[in-house]
Formats: structure tokens, sequence, C-alpha cells
């Protein structure tokens, strides 16, 4: 064969190739590296084997051919490993050269399947022409020994009910184990209903404590509303705001009493699933009691079993010993035979010859009932594995809905938590905002200066607080985070072991499919003895016909020798005398011959004796090898249970980790309204400011009002400069970009364009070079398809010239029960190629699951990158958010103040002098927390991200006491 990238010409024809393969060789197989012997030369032997009647040289010649057939599938194997250093060699040379080479495809290669199917297909028709001359011989042994049969009827009935029993102890014991699992399944579901029926109850008792507060600071607001209500004429407005925000609690009170009943409503919901629970315990309680007597039941039936079992291997026992007793009894009638061979008479030779075709006849039969049993075993052991496939299924899709069912309860109980727990975070804020804005009012009329200094240290102490909390919470989450990592690391452990179990499973089915080769070869050996057998059987029996002629002559010649010596009256040896002393001498070397021919018929039946036994070790060997499979098997369902154990918890892992980011989002929220809340403190402040300098003097707040217009001036001409600067250093920047971008433009065009020319140029070669090939393998294909064909062609007319050569009378009895047999065989094919798709398919439905399980483990790392990304983005924004809302807030306050000092409405309660100093004072004070601010953050720099709202308001407030200081 030339290699795929030398000359295309000077390639054989198909004709040529065909007439090649038919005058002896397969020239095909030969030059793609398989050894294949020419088959002529095969034919030729087969054919000068029948002529001369030798059974060894058929023996050799089948032999080989299975040799040749076993070679053709397993070259690949042993050189698929070297393909690829081929493969870069081959690139490496250029293309005008003409190599030669040997291209040795993988098994699964598609080049080879259709070669491979062909010799599968013929395989196949070979082994049903093989099974149907066996069935034929069957049939006839069958006719001869009815009393064996019988007996063998009744053990193979004994072994039937021993079957069904095994087959019944194995489904309840499957059975019991699925009944504990589901026991097991409904203690964990339970186990979790009541650990959820305490963290209700636990919730409800919170939410009932936190109305209780909530009853208790409302009357206290009210007695603190009604103490208010005397003191002046000027909080009257404040008085109706109290009196409205009163009603809003009558009415927010009103909907915590319905959520009240509504909770009671599923409370008693919970109880009465706690007591269907509680049944459904009971239930299998009792099923768990009713199947441990089943399984009682079935121990007592396994006894018996295993007692009959035992008397069959007694029975079998005293079978074996009378079959050597005839053994023995024999060898007696051979040296009783070799006594008597004088006498030579015609009924004990036809005796013998009986005993001996009847024992054969037994042995035979025998070897093909045991072959029957171990086929009808192998048809029993696979509708065993096909009931137990279906068992599993059906429990599998039953798990599935089961674990559906109470995922979608799980989620739907996770849900009406999640919309009671919001509705009440909902009702705490609101009631912690009205409960604040009437401290803020009540501390107004009766706090001063010093109290809100000592509100800013307590809400500085609060963040520090919020800060520690953060911290915990990013504990927690890296422990959730190790805990996840330890999860996954576990699981891919499980996923090792399951492919070592798998790798296990395979080379123990490699050792079971290497012992069904040697028995088949032990099978063929035996029947090529059994044909030496009847060879010489044949020859016995030709002889003996020889003899009983001869000695009929010899009769004939003695008569007359006594009718001549009785009409002479004296003996003379005549020349018939002598030709009928040299018949006896010959008689006696025939004699001599055929005890040779006895004693290698009785070490024959040694070996064959030997051979059944070690098919019996190799039965045993495959009962083990099949047991420590089904072990295996056993195991290999216990890791994926493990498995999916692991899956839920890594689910559950994964709702643990979504319920704190959600705790994570409600602290981010609760920290939102904390900065409102010292906004609206610092809104207060202003306002208290503000009351402050209404006593300052008229013309004092004109000079500051032009003062202010002058700067705001200022900063508006300032700030139009920058943007005016700024823009046209961006103009100045994009024109650059533009021209760098311009330039790479052209420099990249230039340079890309020879390269594209040149790839296109390899893509067309390797093109071209592909289409090639593909028609060399088509062509190699056809000739692999050719040469199985022929070689069909070949075992046929082997066949064909050894049954004209050895052509036997056969019954044409048995032909409808073996068509029966054929038809059930087929069926059970049927029925395991049908449950082997079923499970490839379950198998590729677990791998697209763990694919889809992969998915979404990158989908769920993907998001938590994106999160950590995103996470400073939202901080500076929000940062952003509470600057300008400040700024916002001051300009407002600035807008009231000017508003007031237009209207005239402020009235100056002290001088220039005291305003200056306690302004002072509060810069001294803010400068000093900012010192502290920043002294912490230096420290603890893990407290940095939630202490810069703090120094930013406070940088903010500096700039608004710096620009509220007067002028000097």
């Amino acid at each position: 064969m030339q290699n795929a990238g030398g000359a295309e010409g000077e390639q054989p024809s198909e004709e040529e190739s065909d007439r090649e393969l038919q005058d002896g060789g397969y020239e095909g197989a030969e030059n793609s590296g398989e050894s294949v012997p020419p088959a002529q030369e095969g034919g030729s032997q087969n054919q000068s084997g029948t002529e001369d009647g030798d059974p060894t040289q058929q023996l050799n010649l089948d032999y080989s051919e299975q040799e040749n057939v076993a070679q053709l599938p397993l070259m690949p194997n042993l050189s698929h490993l070297d393909a690829s250093d081929d493969m870069e060699d081959q690139e490496l040379l250029p293309e005008g050269e003409e190599t030669e080479e040997l291209i040795v495809l993988d098994p699964e290669h598609p080049l080879v399947k259709r070669h491979q199917a062909a010799l599968t297909i013929q395989l196949k028709k070979q082994l049903e022409r093989v099974n149907l001359a066996l069935k034929e011989k069957r049939a006839l042994e069958k006719s001869d020994a009815s009393h064996i049969q019988e007996i063998e009827l009744e053990n193979s009935r004994l072994h039937k009910r021993l079957a069904r029993l095994r087959a019944k102890l194995e489904d309840r014991r499957l059975s019991k184990e699925q009944a504990e699992a589901k026991h097991r399944q409904a203690q964990d579901q339970l186990q979790e209903m009541k650990s959820k029926f305490t963290r209700m109850t636990s919730q409800d008792s919170k939410a009932k404590a936190e109305v209780s507060q909530l009853q208790a600071e409302l009357d206290n607001l009210n007695q603190h509303l009604v103490f208010t209500q005397g003191l002046s004429e000027d909080l009257r407005s404040n008085v109706k705001a109290m009196k409205n925000a009163k009603h809003k609690v009558g009415a927010e009170k009103t909907q915590a009493e319905e959520q009240k009943l509504k909770q009671d409503l599923y409370v008693e919901r919970l109880t009465k699933d706690l007591e269907r629970l509680t049944q459904q315990i009971a239930m299998y309680d009792a099923q768990t009691s009713a199947q441990a007597k089943e399984t009682q039941a079935a121990k007592e039936a396994l006894f018996e079993a295993e007692m009959e079992m035992e008397s069959l291997v007694m029975a079998r026992k005293q079978l074996v010993q009378q079959w050597s007793s005839s053994l023995m009894g024999i060898g007696r009638r051979d040296e009783a035979f070799s006594a008597m061979q004088e006498a030579l008479r015609t009924v004990e030779h036809q005796l013998i010859l009986l005993d001996k075709e009847i024992e054969s006849y037994k042995k035979s039969t025998t070897e093909e009932q045991e072959q029957n049993e171990t086929l009808t075993m192998q048809l029993k052991g696979s509708q065993m594995d096909c009931a137990t496939y279906k068992k599993l299924i059906n429990e599998k899709q039953a798990q599935q809905e089961a674990l559906q069912a109470h995922f979608s309860t799980c989620l739907r109980t996770l849900k009406e938590t999640e919309r009671t727990l919001t509705r009440l975070s909902t009702e705490t804020s609101t009631y912690q905002a009205e409960v604040n804005n009437q401290r803020r009012q009540l501390e107004k009329e009766s706090a001063g200066r010093l109290e809100l200094e000592d509100k800013i240290m307590t809400y500085m102490q609060q963040k520090l607080t919020h800060n520690r909390a953060a911290k915990y919470s990013q504990k927690l989450t890296s422990q959730t985070a190790a805990l996840k990592k330890e999860k996954i690391s576990q699981l891919w452990k499980l996923e090792n072991d399951v492919a070592s179990m798998t790798l296990e499973s395979s080379e123990v089915s490699q050792r079971l499919d290497g012992l069904a080769i040697t028995q088949e070869a032990l099978d063929e050996e035996v029947a090529n003895y059994n044909k030496l057998l009847a060879s010489n059987q044949a020859k016995i029996s030709s002889f003996i016909i020889l003899i009983k002629q001869k000695q009929s002559t010899i009769t004939n010649y003695n008569r007359q020798i006594y009718q001549i010596a009785a009409s002479t009256g004296h003996e003379d040896l005549s020349p018939l005398q002598i030709k009928a002393q040299e018949l006896m001498a010959q008689i006696a070397e025939l004699a001599e011959i055929i005890k040779s021919d006895q004693r290698l018929w009785m070490k024959r039946l040694e070996t064959q004796v030997g051979l059944t036994h070690e098919l019996e070790a190799n039965r045993k060997n495959m009962l083990k090898l099949q047991t420590e499979y089904t072990t295996m098997q056993q195991k290999k369902m216990l890791l994926e249970s493990q498995i999916e154990a692991e899956q839920r918890e890594k689910t559950e892992l994964e709702k643990n980790v979504k319920m704190l980011k959600g705790d994570r989002v409600k602290l981010n929220t609760l920290l939102s309204k904390k900065g409102q809340l010292s906004m609206a403190l610092e809104q207060e402040n202003a306002l208290m400011e503000t009351d402050f300098l209404r006593r300052l003097k008229a013309a004092e707040w004109e000079s500051i009002e032009m003062q202010m217009k002058h700067e705001k001036k200022q900063k508006d001409k300032e700030m139009l400069l920058n943007c005016l600067v700024e823009a046209e250093k961006q103009i100045m920047l994009w024109q650059k970009k533009a021209e760098l971008i311009k330039e790479t433009r052209s420099v990249v065009d230039s340079e890309v364009k020879g390269d594209i020319q040149a790839m296109k140029a390899e893509i067309h070669r390797m093109e071209v070079r592909l289409s090639r090939i593909m028609k060399q393998s088509e062509k190699l294909q056809r000739e692999s398809e050719a040469t199985v064909a022929r070689r069909e062609t070949l075992v046929l007319r082997r066949e064909a010239m050894l049954f004209s050569s050895n052509k036997k009378v056969t019954k044409g009895g048995p032909n409808l029960k073996l068509q029966g047999l054929k038809r059930k065989i087929k069926n059970a094919n049927s029925h395991v190629e049908e449950w082997e798709q079923k499970i490839r398919e379950l198998h590729e439905s677990k791998v697209s699951l763990s694919d889809r399980l992969t998915q979404q483990k990158r989908h769920l790392i993907e998001l938590c990158g994106t999160n950590c990304n995103l996470g400073p983005d939202i901080e500076n924004l929000q940062d952003t958010k509470h600057a300008k809302f400040n700024h916002l807030v001051t300009l407002q306050s600035r807008s009231k103040k000017l508003q007031e000092v237009c209207r005239g409405s402020y009235q100056a309660l002290s001088t220039s002098q005291s305003i200056g100093a306690a302004l002072q004072r509060q810069m001294e004070r803010v400068h000093a927390t900012s010192t502290i601010l920043h002294r912490v953050g230096e420290e603890f720099p893990q407290h940095q991200g939630t202490l810069r709202r703090v120094s930013q308001a406070l940088a903010a407030r500096t700039q608004a006491l710096e620009q509220e200081t007067p002028p000097e």
C-alpha cells in the first residue's frame, strides 16, 4: 500500500486485486501490516486432509484460520500507539517524495468499522451453521438415551428451582434494602420538618416579643405626646403630625394582627403535615416488620435449597463413582476379550461394540447436556439481569419524582418564609423610623448642643459595632467557601474512585472473555477427540466385518477339509489349509492391533475426563468472577448514591450561600438606613444652627449673602474654565489616537495580506490532499469487504468438501424443536440489546447531568468573580451618591436660611464673636474626630471601607463649616 501523501499512481485496480486474492493471497491484508496466510494453500490442505481421512490436519487448519481471524482486529490495537509519531514523520517529508510505510488503524476508527462489520456478519453466520450442526447431533443422541434424559431433566428442574429461589432471595434482599433506604429518607425528612418547625416557632416567638416591645414603646410615646401637648402652643403642628403617626401605627398594628393570624394558620398547617408524617412513619414501620418476616421465610427456603443442593452433589458423586466402576468393568471386559481371543465369537464382538457405542453416546449426551445447562444458566442470568435493571430503573424514577416533590415543597416553604421575613423587616424598619423621628423631636426640645456631640460619638461606636458584624459575616462567608472547596475535593475523589471501579470492572470483563475463549478452545479439542474416536470405531467395525467374512470362509474350507478327510480317511495339508493358517496369523495380528487401539481409546478417555475436570474448574472460576462483578456493581451503586448525597449537600451549601448573600444585602440596606439616619441628624443639626443664626443681625447676613454670591460666581467661573481645558485636552487626545489608529491600520494591512494569501494556498493544498486520502480510504474499505466475502466463499467451499467426504445420515425429527429454541434465543438476544440500549441512554443522561453540573459550577464561579469586581464600583457609586446627597442637603439648608433672611424673620440673639467662637470649637472637634478616624483606619485597615463614609461626611462638614465662617 502506498502512503497517503505519496504517489497517486501505481495502485492496483480492484479487478487485479480480486484475481490475486482468488489465486492465493490476501495482498490487502499483507500490505496493511496484518499477517494473513494465503487461502488457496489452506484449501489444498483441507482437500488432502479429507481424502486421507486424517483429522489432525483439519484441526491445524481450523486453528490457523482462527489465528488469522483473530489477528485482523488485534493488530490495530497493538500499533495505534505509534500512529501519532508516524503522522509527524509523514508531515516532515516533502510533497514530491514517494515513501512507503505501513498504515495501521485503530479498531474504533471509522475506516475499519465496515471491514469489522463484514467480518462479524460472516463469523455470526458461521457460528449459526455450527450451532445447527451441533443441535442436529444433540437430537440424534437424545433419541438413543431417554432414561439419561429423565435424570438430567430432574436435575435441570432442581437447578431451575434453585435459580428461582436465588432470584427470589435476591429480590427480597433488594426490596429490603429499598425499604431501609425509604425508611432512612422518611426519618431524614421528619427530622428536617422538625427542625423547620422549631425554627418557625422561634421566629414566631421573636416576632411576638418584638410586637410586645413595639407596643410598650408605643405606650411610652403616647405618654410623651400627652406631656408635650401641654408644653407650648408653638408645637401644635408637631402634635398634629404625631397624631397622624399614631393613626398610622394603629393601622400597621391591625396589619400586624392580620399577619399574626396568617402565621397561626401556617402553624396549624405545619402541625397537620407533622401528623401526616407520623402516620407515614407508622406505616413504614409496619412495612419493615412485614419485610423482616418475608426475609425470615426466604432464609428458611434458602436453607432448604442448600440441603437439596448437597443431596444433588452427593448424587453426582455417586454417578461419578458408577462411571469409574463402569470404566473398570470395561477394562476387565477387555482382559476377558484377550483371554477368549481364540474363540472370536460374533456375538461377543457385537456386545462389546454395543457397550462402547452406548458409553460414547452417554459421554456425548452428558457433554451436550452440560453445555445445554450452561446455556440455560446464561439465559436465566441474562433474564435476571434484565429484571434487576428494570427494577433499578423504576426505583430511580420513583426516587427522582419523590425528590422533585420534596424540592418543590422546600421551595414553597422557603418562599413563604422569605415573604414573611421581608414583611417583618419592612414593619420593623417603619416602626424604627417612626420611633427615631419621635425621639429626634423630643431631643430637639430637651437636649442641646452637647447632647448632639454625644450622639455623634455614639454613632461612631455603632459604626464600629457594624464593622465587627461585617467582619463576622466575612468570616462566615470564608468558612462557607472553605467548606465548599472541601466538598468539591471530596466529590473529585469520589469521581476518581468511580473511575477506578469502572477500570476494575473492565479488567474483570476482559478476564471473563479470555476464559470464554479458552473454554471454546477446549470444546473444540473435545469435539476433535470425539471425531477421532468415531473414526477409530468405524475402522474397528470394518476390521470386525472383515474378520467375520474370513471366519466364514475358514469354516467353509474346514468343512471341505473334513469332507475330504472323511472320504479319504487321512488328513493332508492342502494349499487351502496353508492359506487358512496364514489367515489365522493375520487374524492374530489384527487382534493385537485392536488391543493397541483399545488402549489408545482408554488413554483418550482419561484425557477427556481430565478436560472435563478442567472445564468444571473453569466454570467455578467463572461463577466466582461473576459474583465479584455483581459485588463491584453494588459498590458502584453505593458510590453513586454517595455522590448524589454529596450533590445534595452541595445544593444545600449553595442555598446557604444564597441566604448569606441575602443577609449581606440586608446588612447593606441597614447600613444605608443608618446613613440616612446620620444625614437626618445632620439636617437637625443644620436646623438648630439656623435657629441659632436667626439671632444675628440683618446687616451681617446681607454682607454674608453678597460674599456667598461672589464666591459662587467665582467657583462657577473656575469650573467652566476647567471644563473647557479638559475638553480641549480630550480633543487633542482623540486626534492623536485617530492618527495612531490610521498608521497601525496601514502597517497591519501591508503585513497581513501576504500571510493571508499563504494561508489560503496552504488550506487549498490540505483540502486537495484530504480528498485524495478519502478516496484511497474508500477504495481500501471496498477491498477489505471484498476480502471478507472471498474468505466466506472459501470457508463455505471447505465445509462443503468436508461435508461431501464425511456425509452422515441425520434424522429430521427434532427440527421443530431446534427452530423453537432458535426463536427463543433470538428473542432473548433482542431483549438483552434493548436493555443494553436503555442502560446506554441512562449513562448518557448521567454524563449530560454531570456536564450541566460543571457548567453551573463555572457559571457560579463567573458570577462570584463579577460580584467581586462590581463590589468596589458599587461602593464608589454609593459614596458619590451620599456625598451628592449631603451637598444637596447643605444647599437646601442654605437656601432656607437665605429665604428667612430675605423675609426678615431671622432674629439675631448672639453676637458675631460668640458665633465665631462656637464655630471654631466645632471645627476643632470635627478635626479631632477626623484625626481619630484616620488613626483607626491606619491601625485597622480591614475597617477602612466602613470608616470611609464617616470620613467623607466629616470632610463635607468641615467644608460647610469653612464656608459658613464669617470673614474677618
